[in-house]
């Protein structure tokens, strides 16, 4: 596996390292063999790999779905801002351009892997955003807040025709912030000789060493899932919004695929006698039986019924959709419980194999709570320093004026509102005499205010609102 080859690429670095003053110090690892196992099996769940013996890849694909709906539901309604000025404006156009369109899918990943690492830098004038997952971040220092301090990033690329690999080393310490490059050639987890990583065109600008004081947090922000670490009670590392739950989409998996090997082995067959279909009748000179091999199809068993039997007859197994529906629904309201989502929210259609996620609406507490967790606890604080970093490399950079920047997320909660009930509410401000009528038109189409007029065939006076008019 990757993550195999990380470890056995780091371990080898890990001697080279002794001669590096800040490298030298954080030589041990904050990842346990338990959780590079955990990382790696939760990884092979979302890829649809060969996560349970005997049964080759997941059939539901049930961790793409469910981490792809907590995603939606935790960034639908995410609003940032940076202050005002020259200063908080670039950063705000920056981030929102470079890091706000990939972030869904990066939450996606997090909440399979348990964090995705987001890491700035600078690029011709722009200060792009590198995504870095479980697997390519690699933590040395944890302190007690559970903040990484000290880390290892990697980078594959290809040169020559041969695998490189690039380690980006940074550490936080008392006297400034440490940030060294190395790399080397990758042939099959082993490393062969340093490489000059200047050669490859993405890494050519990289300094191989540097420093910068004044910092009071790191230059990259970790987006992570806030559930309790049940895998490993010493590691201070998270884990998957699923970490639980593997057993279940297990068991889920396993369900499925007897399903479906039982309407594969219970297709409609017509059983045949072999003098049925044979080019010329017993007794002739010239008869000579088919091989049963040759007549057993997906259509035609053939069978010697003896004297009397029937030369023609259906078989047509009654397949049990019905039973699997009722197993399949019993793994996902255990996996609704154990991934904090409120119970009926995922049903599996067994026709189709589609997963599919009931409307979200205030009623589903426990729905509300993990993402509402996930928002608070897990991403906030790493949009919030995103921001930040943002901010030190305008300036690093000297790419826009002097200025104060106020980093702040906030996420809205209409998502989880039932759209029956919120135009109920709309409707009573709107009677009460509190609303124009075109906002409520406007929200409930989605459309401008405008178009909200031209929709209502005597403007505000079809709901009997005499509004004053806007100056």
């Amino acid at each position: 596996m990757f993550f195999d080859r990380l470890i056995q690429t780091l371990g080898r670095l890990f001697g080279m390292y002794t001669q590096r003053t800040a490298a030298a110090d954080c030589r041990n690892t904050a990842i346990s063999d338990r959780m590079a196992n955990a990382i790696t099996a939760w990884y092979r769940l979302l890829y649809g790999e060969d996560v349970h013996d005997g049964y080759p890849g997941s059939k539901t694909r049930a961790a793409i779905f469910i981490t792809n709906f907590t995603a939606t539901l935790a960034t639908e309604e995410l609003e940032i801002s940076t202050g005002t000025g020259a200063r908080a404006d670039f950063v705000k156009q920056q981030v929102a351009r470079y890091v706000l369109p990939e972030l869904h899918n990066n939450v996606q990943t997090a909440a399979a892997g348990g964090e995705v690492v987001l890491k700035p830098f600078i690029h011709n004038g722009r200060i792009l955003c590198d995504a870095v997952t479980a697997d390519r971040f690699y933590p040395t220092r944890i302190n007690a807040a559970k903040e990484v301090e000290a880390c290892y990033f990697t980078d594959y690329a290809t040169y020559n025709g041969r695998d490189v690999v690039r380690v980006e080393f940074h550490d936080m310490r008392a006297d400034g912030y440490y940030i060294h490059n190395e790399a080397y050639y990758d042939e099959r987890g082993a490393m062969k000789g340093s490489f000059n990583y200047h050669l490859v065109p993405e890494w050519a600008d990289l300094e191989e060493d540097t420093k910068i004081e004044g910092l009071d947090r790191p230059l990259f922000a970790a987006l992570k899932m806030p559930m309790a670490n049940t895998v490993d009670n010493t590691s201070r590392l998270p884990v998957s919004m699923y970490a639980n739950s593997m057993d279940a989409f297990e068991e889920l998996d396993r369900i499925y695929t007897e399903f479906l090997y039982e309407i594969h082995t219970g297709k409609r067959k017509r059983i045949v006698t072999p003098d049925a279909l044979s080019a010329t009748l017993p007794g002739s000179p010239n008869f000579r039986p088919v091989p049963y091999k040759d007549l057993t199809t997906d259509l035609y068993l053939v069978l010697d019924t003896g004297e009397g039997g029937q030369p023609f007859d259906d078989y047509t197994p009654e397949i049990r959709v019905e039973a699997y529906q009722k197993a399949i629904d019993v793994q996902l309201r255990l996996i609704e419980r154990q991934c904090g989502f409120t119970e009926g929210t995922f049903t599996l259609d067994v026709r189709t194999g589609r997963m599919t996620a009931t409307q979200v609406t205030s009623d589903d507490r426990d729905t509300y709570s993990t993402i509402k967790s996930i928002q608070d606890r897990g991403l906030k604080q790493g949009l919030e320093d995103v921001i930040y970093i943002y901010n030190v490399y305008a300036t690093l950079g000297d790419l826009a004026p002097a200025g104060d920047v106020e980093p702040s997320v906030a996420f809205g909660d209409s998502v989880f509102e039932d759209t029956g009930t919120e135009f109920g509410r709309r409707k009573q401000l709107v009677d009460g005499g509190y609303l124009r009528p075109e906002k409520l038109i406007s929200w409930y189409f989605g459309c401008s205010d405008e178009e909200a007029l031209a929709y209502m065939p005597d403007g505000s006076a079809s709901l009997g609102i005499d509004f004053p008019t806007e100056e």
